[in-house]
């Protein structure tokens, strides 16, 4: 579940949950594939806890990021997703 405000300006950063999979186990799956994502509130304790969140994932994306670096991303979430299935 992506988080996202309802403005035009867009962001590279994407801040998401997957259902009944705590974020840790996320970022830590995604660790040992070589992947580079944050957990926690990100320094954002009080907008957690008014959305119910324990945390959220967190991936941020830059000029440097090449489709490829996106695509093992996506692949790693799809791991996670069978892991817990």
């Amino acid at each position: 579940e992506n988080l996202r405000p309802a403005c035009r300006a867009k962001g590279a950063v994407a801040s998401f949950t997957m259902r009944g999979i705590h974020p840790h186990d996320v970022s830590q799956i995604l660790d040992s594939e070589g992947i580079a994502v944050r957990a926690g509130h990100h320094c954002a304790m009080p907008l957690h806890e008014k959305f119910g969140l324990p945390a959220t994932t967190r991936a941020s994306f830059y000029l440097y990021n090449s489709r490829e670096e996106v695509d093992r991303l996506v692949r790693g979430l799809a791991k996670v997703k069978k892991i817990f299935g």
